[in-house]
C-alpha cells in the first residue's frame, strides 16, 4: 500500500515520480524538505506510482508560515502536506490510498489539522468526495506554475469520527497489532 521513504534509492524514485507528475502538469519542480516524512504509494502489483510527504510545521518554509500562522490556534497540532502525486496509469487507484495514509499518519502523530497549498480540483474533491472538511483560508495563489488555494485540512475531525457513513471511503493504511503481556 505505502513504503517509507529510507534509503537514497528509494528518495530517487519518490523524486522521479513527482517530477514526471509535476512536469505532465507544468509545475515546477520542487525537492523534499529537510524532516520530512515521505512516503511511496504502492499500485496493487506492488509498484510504486505516488507520493505523499508530511512535514511537521515547525519545520516548514516561511512561505508557509506566512499563509498559515494567522489561523493556526493553539489547540492544533499541525503538519505540512505536500508533494501527493500520482502517476497518471494509478490515478483512481492510488489518490483513495493517499487520502488513507494522509489520515492514518496525522492520527499516528496527533495532528489534528494539516496545511497545504492545494490544487482546485484536489480541494473541491477532499470535500465533496471525501467529506474531509477544507477551509480556504487566504486568495488564491499563482505558486509553481498554477493556481492553487492555501488549505486547512481538518483532520482529527475524520480520524475521530471513522465510522460515520460519510468516511466509507476509509481504509486503515497503517496496522496495528495489539500484544497482550502475560505476566
Amino acid at each position: 500500500m505505502y513504503k517509507h521513504v529510507d534509503s537514497p534509492q528509494s528518495l530517487a524514485l519518490f523524486h522521479q515520480i513527482k517530477e514526471e507528475v509535476w512536469r505532465s502538469m507544468n509545475f515546477e519542480m520542487e525537492y523534499a524538505k529537510e524532516g520530512s516524512d515521505l512516503y511511496l504509494l504502492l499500485a496493487d502489483n506492488g509498484e510504486a506510482g505516488g507520493t505523499f510527504e508530511f512535514t511537521p510545521y515547525g519545520k516548514s518554509n516561511s512561505f508557509i508560515h506566512s499563509l498559515f500562522d494567522d489561523v493556526i490556534t493553539e489547540d492544533m497540532k499541525i503538519m505540512e502536506v505536500d508533494s501527493l502525486a500520482v502517476l497518471p496509469r494509478y490515478r483512481g487507484q492510488l489518490g483513495r490510498k493517499g487520502i488513507c495514509l494522509m489520515i492514518d499518519y496525522a492520527e499516528q502523530h496527533g495532528y489534528t489539522h494539516a496545511v497545504g497549498i492545494a490544487d482546485p480540483r484536489f480541494f473541491r474533491s477532499m470535500n465533496e468526495t471525501y467529506k474531509i472538511r477544507a477551509t480556504q483560508v487566504k486568495e488564491k495563489i499563482f505558486y509553481k506554475g498554477a493556481d492553487a488555494i492555501p488549505t486547512l485540512f481538518h483532520l482529527k475531525e475524520v480520524y475521530t469520527h471513522k465510522e460515520n457513513p460519510n468516511y466509507a471511503w476509509y481504509s486503515p493504511v497503517f496496522h496495528q497489532i495489539k500484544v497482550e503481556v502475560m505476566g
